[in-house]
């Protein structure tokens, strides 16, 4: 009689980079003999392994009231994370039998031995050295989309962020290891992530656009989506990074945050660049790619701001008009200098962030109006959310057709029939050779 397989839920919350250390978790507890099952069967798992996220307070009071609802001693649990990382004292009171492991979990589960120390020690700012290879193995992710992380931490050091606490400094991987991750991968994109794509190799005298250089190189059609980078950081290499955006590999997706369209907030929260600047980015990507997807990050309510300097970020907004606007009400993070400051009434933050959230709507709606009729190479790569398939064109502009059980993972020609303010719908007119 056999042994029943034991149980395992990761549950991630936060970015991109997060979502790949998950994978990493899975793939080695799928080594280590176990069965995944989803969240949604919880309460029947042995093992948990919580990958947490600090950006924001109420992401740490959903992570909390989460594990609150799951935490037991019959279980073995694991906290990993910025949260973990940041908070790793308060943590271990408040669940004093999980295991707390920090950033660099994903290197503690290399096989069942380690599953179950008692006594795991907080990995601060490890020296990752190497990148790694894409875990397809783990059913529960995409296997036509590959995340390659290609850095750790950051050079900025903003007023508001936590994150930097648990990241630290600037550790890019090399690259020879990130495209020896890409080449062994048959993936149709390649999302690039990290905290910062934009100073990735600064602490080795090179930065994305050589690296860009390399991975254009690579003999295999695929598609590259960059990750988001700071102003700050792309500026220093501007003319190049363009030069590789052109190359058809790449998609013409640019996340550039610009966070307050007031200099003197900029200043405040030391983000190293001023709006004209951000406008000299998003200038030279307009004139290079005339449909071109951008996607920026505003703070509504950073203490201080006043009507007039809120004023200011509408009018930057209306001027680069982002195809999408990640919105953030700010919330103070733990010794965080910004925490310090008298802090805008909840009410005035949820008012300023109600109007921008309306603007951006409409504004999305607007300009996706401009795609209808539009009709192109697409790769078909997810599930629609509400249903069909979701292919990306040339702009990562996600369309979606009907259903194809044949289309995923393959190439089509498609035209825009429908246009939403976060999606468009359109018919299959060919599909292509998977090649």
């Amino acid at each position: 009689m056999t042994n029943k397989k034991k149980k395992a839920v990761v549950v991630t919350w936060g970015c991109t980079h997060n979502q790949k250390d998950s994978q990493i978790i899975e793939s080695k507890l799928l080594k280590n003999d176990y069965q995944l099952i989803s969240k949604d069967q919880i309460d029947n798992a042995n093992l948990l392994v919580f990958n947490t996220c600090t950006v924001k307070t109420p992401t740490e009071n959903k992570i909390i009231d989460t594990i609150d609802k799951t935490y037991s001693d019959d279980k073995e649990i694991y906290i990993t994370g910025c949260l973990a990382e940041t908070n790793y004292i308060s943590l271990k009171k408040r669940y004093p039998k999980a295991n707390i492991i920090g950033i660099d979990g994903s290197t503690k589960f290399e096989n069942k031995n380690l599953l179950f120390n008692e006594n795991i020690i907080l990995p601060l700012f490890s020296n990752i050295n190497s990148i790694e290879k894409p875990l397809l193995e783990s059913n529960s992710w995409n296997p036509y989309i590959q995340i390659v992380q290609i850095n750790e931490g950051c050079v900025n050091n903003c007023s508001f962020c936590a994150t930097k606490f648990a990241r630290g400094h600037l550790r890019s991987f090399s690259q020879d290891s990130i495209i020896q991750s890409i080449r062994s991968s048959n993936a149709k994109e390649i999302w690039l992530t990290s905290q910062d794509t934009g100073c990735w190799g600064f602490d080795n005298k090179t930065n994305l656009a050589s690296l860009l250089e390399e991975i254009n190189k690579i003999d295999r059609k695929l598609k590259i989506r960059v990750g988001m980078g700071n102003p700050n950081n792309f500026i220093k290499f501007l003319n190049d990074l363009v030069m590789q955006f052109q190359e058809d590999n790449v998609y013409k997706f640019l996340h550039l945050p610009l966070q307050s369209g007031s200099d003197r907030i900029l200043k405040h929260m030391k983000r190293g660049y001023t709006v004209a600047e951000f406008y000299q980015i998003t200038d030279i990507f307009k004139e290079n790619f005339s449909n071109y997807t951008l996607a920026t990050d505003i703070i509504c309510g950073y203490p201080t701001e006043t009507d007039s300097e809120f004023d200011e970020t509408i009018a930057a907004i209306k001027r680069t008009k982002p195809s999408i606007t990640n919105i953030s009400k700010f919330w103070k993070r733990k010794n965080t200098p910004a925490s310090k400051l008298k802090q805008i009434e909840r009410t005035e933050i949820n008012r300023r962030s109600k109007e921008l959230a309306l603007l951006c709507n409409e504004i999305q709606l607007d300009e996706n109006k401009k795609w209808l009729g539009w009709k192109g190479e697409v790769i078909f790569t997810e599930m629609g959310i509400k249903g069909g398939i979701q292919s990306r064109n040339f702009a990562y502009k996600p369309i979606v057709v009907e259903d194809h059980d044949e289309l995923l993972g393959k190439r089509g020609i498609v035209k825009i029939v429908e246009s939403n303010a976060t999606y468009f719908k359109g018919n299959l007119l060919e599909i292509l050779d998977n090649s």
